[in-house]
């Protein structure tokens, strides 16, 4: 038996099963070009995040990235390990920071510590002189006022004091040194109470007014004169003005006091104790605040000098020390 189609049948069949296929093949390959794409992406983004994060360590501190949904694959274990890595880039980074904290304030208390037996050794030496000139009221005068001084000095508080506690040891110097000297030295203080609770490093004004007493005043024909310490706040920070009417310094004199500045020797084997007093004070203030604070000097010969500290506004609760 025998059937017979129509070709036009068989042929239309043909062609709708050949469109079928082709909009099939289409079909799964849209799908898989879709699937690729977004696999692709999701792959790209994730290696350019890491990628991103790894260049942000050039600015600054290396962050870790989220591991939420850092996955199992090669990327995932690359983000942990990333993640890792600045754990202990970190912890070195703190170590390392800790260190040269400590460093900072070691220095700061060697250099105050030369300060403290340089001003001892002064007065004792002054004390020793009343008791041979016999002036005996004197003696017992100069050692209540020095045993004053270091019990304030020396008090437990860590290497700061109060402004208005350091301007008080200034004041006892002065008063120990007119001892010494006939009452040679009018000193007058100008510091507004606003700052008295301010923290300054222990014998700030004490060497700077050695200093301008012993090389300037002293160095006068008369051997009489004026020291006047002012002080203000400025933004945040604090500066105080210690000027004399003394002989001011010469250019090289003021070279010598201010050679430690930046840890070079002093020139011209100088050695001047007062002098050492002077610049250990400048390096102290920028081993403790920073390069941008310390002692600058304005000084003409023959007619005076000025010195400007700058010390950043600090409370005691602030203190570094």
């Amino acid at each position: 038996m025998v059937s017979l189609l129509p070709s036009s049948h068989i042929t239309d069949a043909g062609t709708r099963l050949m469109i079928q296929l082709i909009v099939a093949y289409l079909l799964f390959t849209a799908l898989a070009l879709s699937i690729a794409l977004k696999l692709s992406v999701s792959i790209a983004d994730r290696i350019i995040a890491v990628a991103y994060q790894m260049e942000s360590v050039r600015t600054g501190r290396p962050m870790p990235m989220d591991t939420v949904e850092t996955g199992c694959d090669e990327i995932g274990v690359l983000t942990d390990t990333y993640n890792y890595m600045t754990e202990e880039i970190n912890d070195l980074m703190n170590s390392r920071e800790k260190a040269s904290e400590d460093l900072r304030l070691a220095e700061f208390r060697a250099l105050q510590a030369q300060i403290n037996p340089h001003f001892l050794y002064n007065t004792l030496d002054m004390i020793n002189w009343l008791s041979r000139t016999g002036r005996k009221e004197d003696v017992t005068r100069a050692i209540q006022t020095l045993s004053r001084f270091y019990k304030l000095t020396l008090s437990k508080r860590g290497l700061m004091n109060t402004i208005e506690e350091e301007l008080e040891h200034t004041e006892l110097y002065v008063e120990l040194q007119n001892m010494r000297y006939d009452n040679c030295v009018s000193f007058v203080v100008d510091v507004p109470d606003e700052l008295s609770e301010y923290t300054i490093p222990k014998l700030t004004f004490q060497p700077i007014v050695e200093n301008a007493w012993l090389h300037g005043i002293m160095g006068t024909e008369e051997k009489r004169g004026n020291i006047l310490l002012t002080g203000w706040r400025q933004g945040e920070d604090i500066i105080f003005l210690i000027s004399d009417d003394g002989i001011g310094i010469t250019p090289e004199t003021l070279e010598s006091i201010l050679a430690e500045e930046n840890g070079d020797p002093m020139p011209n084997g100088t050695s001047d104790s007062v002098h050492i007093g002077v610049y250990n004070t400048n390096l102290r203030l920028k081993r403790l605040y920073g390069e941008s604070y310390g002692l600058t000097f304005q000084s003409s010969h023959g007619t005076g000098t000025e010195v400007t500290i700058k010390i950043p506004a600090k409370r005691r609760e602030d203190s570094p020390v």
